[in-house]
């Protein structure tokens, strides 16, 4: 056929390749993988793991943890709880869905848990075990929709991106009543003190990741601050036993606003901040990322300038530095 036959006719111009249409018509998850992480993930998340894994005696502890607690936690709640589905807790799944198709992740098995007599949402997941959420029953009775959807997009990040391990790690460290005790605690020597610092350091990088997580899963993202904020004023406590009834929405949103007008160098850090704030405020820096609208093409970019995830990931640290 001539040129100029190919010029008249338009439709001889479509690119018919099988290849051509997966690439622009689904999205591929090793798309957003950079340098061994997730886009999305929060720098220092991953790089206080590969510290924590170089440190003394933690091979023993995370053997103990992946071996032994883990899968007697799986066998306790396999046997005692109800799993969600397409007719039994039909919202939860539902969410649960919405969540694994934003994040590109396989559908982990919920477990309800009636015996639990607080509302507390985690996952568990191993090797050799299937990952899991696992949601007491307190916490649906406390959480409308959103919540719920920030909640178990938080736990879809956390499973993602490998936290498991050393979520659990944290409960060998006893840093509070109110910290989730699992089933089984089979390591018994000395945990490095090393470790301890380090895990208590990662803590709150890792917020940051499963709050970007939460946030591109949901279905109004914008929405973050405020459905975190209300959480925890209905006395929501956390896997890590953390919990702040009296959060200052209001002073939240005056630093994100006040945030949003001023470069990643002249940024100044605002230690009047509860933990839970400076929290609040760092990840909501995540709502002008271009992560997050390279991964959710349905949302409206916002009227101010977006920054790349390098500029957000520094704004985060001189953020959370505020005093811990």
């Amino acid at each position: 056929m001539s040129s100029a036959a190919s010029a008249v006719n338009p439709l001889l111009n479509i690119d018919t390749d099988f290849r051509s249409y997966l690439n622009a018509y689904t999205r591929s998850f090793r798309n957003h993988v950079i340098d061994g992480q997730l886009d999305y993930a929060y720098d220092s998340d991953f790089a206080v793991r590969q510290k924590i894994i170089g440190l003394s005696g933690w091979n023993k502890l995370a053997k103990a943890i992946n071996t032994t607690d883990v899968t007697a936690e799986a066998k306790n709640l396999f046997t005692k709880c109800e799993r969600a589905g397409a007719l039994k807790y039909a919202d939860i799944y539902n969410i649960l869905k919405r969540c694994c198709e934003r994040l590109e992740l396989a559908l982990p098995i919920v477990l309800i848990r009636k015996d639990y007599d607080r509302p507390l949402i985690y996952s568990i997941s191993t090797d050799m075990i299937d990952p899991c959420i696992i949601i007491s029953e307190k916490l649906i009775d406390l959480c409308d929709e959103d919540e719920l959807e920030m909640l178990i997009g938080g736990e879809c990040g956390r499973i993602q991106n490998n936290h498991c391990t050393y979520c659990w790690a944290f409960t060998y460290l006893n840093h509070n009543s109110d910290t989730y005790r699992p089933t089984e605690r089979s390591f018994k020597g000395h945990v490095n003190t090393q470790i301890v610092g380090a895990l208590a350091e990662w803590i709150h990088y890792s917020d940051m990741t499963a709050d970007r997580a939460s946030m591109i899963c949901m279905t109004n993202p914008g929405r973050f601050t405020e459905i975190f904020c209300g959480l925890y004023a209905k006395g929501y406590i956390d896997f890590f036993g953390r919990g702040q009834i009296s959060l200052r929405l209001d002073k939240i949103r005056e630093s994100i606003k006040k945030n949003k007008t001023i470069a990643a160098r002249s940024l100044s850090r605002d230690t009047s901040h509860t933990e839970l704030e400076r929290r609040a405020v760092a990840s909501a820096e995540f709502l002008s990322c271009e992560t997050l609208f390279a991964w959710r093409f349905d949302l409206e970019p916002p009227d101010h300038h977006k920054f790349g995830g390098e500029v957000c990931d520094v704004r985060c640290s001189i953020i959370l530095s505020g005093g811990q």
